[in-house]
């Protein structure tokens, strides 16, 4: 296995090399390959079929469907549910009504509704019925930690290492006095009190609707750790490691697996807009699976709330891992700076690219804290992980990087529009790569 010392500055990391080599090649394979994409697809939704008659309203742990757009590309939605602004009145209501739509949750201006035996198309036919009648209407899109979900499959998941980056520095205070919101997986317990104290002080709250990675979940506890298990707690780790002295605030919005939904994530979002005192940096490395050219309502109406009512906040969100320059969302939306992956001065095969990324970094084979337990690689066998790092790829973690190098800034004294424009100036240009920051 190839190692790489931790470099100074915004790249302040360890990289495994060996780590970064395998997985930018399954990324790469993952987002050019269309057959191994369907394979992925057809294993997500099938194994969150199985949450299909599960009681309750997670806004998590949904039943996931997929919507054929009819020009061969396809999008994830939460089966049955569809998002709309209130109010609602008169035919839209009376439409709602006659069909048995339920009303499940609600956040900021947005309802979330659902009827259990509707598929995809259904529901995307009662969206375009009720925009004709003025209504803002879409499906409850999943949103994702990766491509279509990092680690399913055993593709791209993290690795094992021997890169230790050594504990948390006494004394540093980069990023005193700023507070990061990590939303992702939520955060593990073990790493948290782990002795190499990265992730000390962040708080875990083991609670139904708490903010603690169960790890292992999706459908149903097996022994292994879900695909996406410690996806936040390597975030945090990541921002700790560049702004040793913040303060994380991990924030659960997807599941062990790396799935979620627009309204769980716009939800988080909406409770930190309605806060008196919201973190001044908010790390998003995750993607709404839609298949729309502007973002989509619930996640638009969030991100435009956090950034009228705290306009001072940086919103940092991964551009995604599709080799593309489609727009993704949350990432393209103007109240957010947009980070990809770079290989040297160039986006990584993987990373999605565009007018609309404002930064790249490089993202592959990057180590931070990690969670312990047994993983099922692509080939069948036990990974154990028994160490409290692991290496992993994808612009899940360039966000971080950004998020963590900003809130040194702000530690420093430097203003949001401060730290990005000092960010600005240390990269160079690089055309659909944004600008790129090693």
């Amino acid at each position: 296995m190839q190692l790489e010392a931790p470099r100074t500055g915004l790249a302040g990391l360890a990289f495994d090399l060996g780590a970064a080599t395998h997985q930018r090649g399954e990324l790469a394979a993952l987002a050019g390959d269309g057959l191994l994409r369907e394979r992925v697809i057809a294993s997500v939704v099938a194994k969150r079929g199985e949450l299909a008659d599960e009681p309750g309203d997670s806004s998590t742990r949904v039943a996931v469907q997929r919507l054929d757009d009819g020009n061969g590309s396809c999008a994830l939605v939460a089966r049955g549910e569809l998002l709309v602004v209130s109010p609602i009145q008169g035919p839209a209501l009376q439409l709602l009504r006659r069909l048995g739509y339920d009303l499940l949750s609600s956040a900021g201006p947005i309802l979330r509704l659902r009827l259990a035996d509707a598929e995809a198309a259904e529901v995307a036919s009662v969206c375009q019925a009720l925009r004709a009648l003025g209504v803002t209407a879409g499906p409850n899109y999943v949103t994702a930690a990766g491509p279509i979900v990092k680690g399913v499959l055993g593709i791209a998941a993290p690795t094992t290492t021997l890169m230790d980056p050594g504990s948390r520095p006494v004394g540093d205070l980069r990023g005193s006095g700023v507070q990061v919101a990590v939303i992702d997986t939520g955060i593990d317990r073990s790493a948290v009190e782990a002795s190499n104290g990265w992730l000390a002080g962040v708080e875990v709250d083991d609670g139904p609707t708490g903010n603690r990675d169960l790890l292992d979940s999706v459908p149903a506890p097996d022994g292994f750790l879900d695909d996406a298990a410690g996806h936040g707690t390597f975030v945090a780790g990541m921002v700790r490691q560049l702004a040793p002295a913040c303060e994380v605030i991990a924030v659960k919005a997807l599941d062990s697996d790396g799935v979620g939904s627009e309204f769980a994530a716009a939800e988080a979002l909406f409770d930190l807009a309605d806060s008196e005192a919201p973190p001044q940096v908010v790390n998003l490395s995750l993607a709404c699976l839609a298949s729309e050219t502007v973002a989509p309502i619930a996640m638009r109406a969030a991100l435009e709330a956090l950034r009228e009512r705290h306009p001072d906040t940086v919103i940092v969100a991964a551009a995604g891992n599709d080799g593309s320059a489609v727009p993704t969302w949350p990432a393209a939306h103007k109240a957010v700076l947009s980070i990809g992956a770079a290989e040297g001065r160039r986006p990584t095969r993987y990373s999605n690219r565009g007018y609309w990324v404002d930064f790249s970094v490089p993202a592959d084979g990057v180590v931070s804290t990690y969670v312990q337990g047994t993983r099922v690689s692509k080939t069948g066998d036990r990974v154990e992980h028994t160490g409290a790092y692991a290496a992993w790829s994808g612009t899940s973690f360039a966000a971080p990087q950004v998020a963590g190098r900003i809130a040194a800034l702000m530690g420093e004294g430097a203003h949001a529009a401060q730290a990005i424009a000092m960010l600005r100036r240390e990269a160079w240009p690089a055309g659909e790569a944004g600008r790129i920051l090693a």
